[in-house]
């Protein structure tokens, strides 16, 4: 296979780095909402599989859980984690434009009986079970040989580059009984973990 060259120096124009510098201020500016970032990426990398067209993914993930989400994970809340890879087409002139291209979700639960956590993938349907939270999450975030489906023609031409972020949820299951107003806490984003977007060029 043949390793595909991650060179984002120069890739973005003026404008996209005052928007970074913008989005730097505001995380310095409101601090809760840059502590909100506790998944951070350790490793990232595509590589070609057969054809240009078919990239693997090799990505490993840090998930540091707020108080709150440990809490509710022993209480019954499930964890549920998304990574997402989209395509993303840089424009100069209008809004950049972004296609989903592919998703890993997951979902993590605690079960008191067995003292055991759960880790399922939604997709596929396996799970492994773990019995400490720190060898979950580690299994969690490591995202090893993941072939991602065939990129259109579109994604070699113009300023296109491939965006992947992790996002991780809590959700409450119907079978738990909860009350409405106590699930509308869950399903409040104050609560989800974001991690950095990063971005791998396609085009030269």
């Amino acid at each position: 296979m043949k390793m595909i060259i991650n060179n984002l120096t120069g890739v973005f124009k003026d404008r996209s780095r005052w928007a970074c510098l913008c989005l730097l201020w505001v995380a310095l500016a409101f601090p809760v909402t840059a502590a909100a970032e506790r998944i951070t990426v350790h490793d990232f990398a595509l590589y070609e599989g057969n054809t240009k067209e078919l990239l693997v993914a090799d990505i490993r993930f840090d998930y540091q859980l707020t108080e709150f989400l440990r809490k509710s994970l022993l209480n019954g809340i499930t964890l549920r984690s998304e990574v997402r890879f989209d395509l993303v087409w840089h424009s100069d002139w209008w809004w950049n434009k972004t296609e989903p291209l592919d998703s890993i979700v997951n979902e993590l639960k605690y079960h008191a009986l067995t003292r055991q956590y759960q880790l399922v993938n939604k997709k596929s349907n396996e799970n492994w079970n773990f019995s400490n939270l720190a060898t979950a999450l580690q299994h969690l975030g490591k995202v090893s040989k993941h072939p991602l489906p065939k990129l259109p023609e579109s994604a070699f031409k113009g300023d296109a580059a491939i965006y992947v972020e992790a996002v991780l949820e809590p959700r409450v299951s119907k079978a738990l009984g909860v009350q409405s107003k106590l699930s509308s806490l869950f399903s409040s984003e104050k609560h989800d973990l974001t991690s950095q977007g990063v971005l791998w060029q396609l085009t030269p």
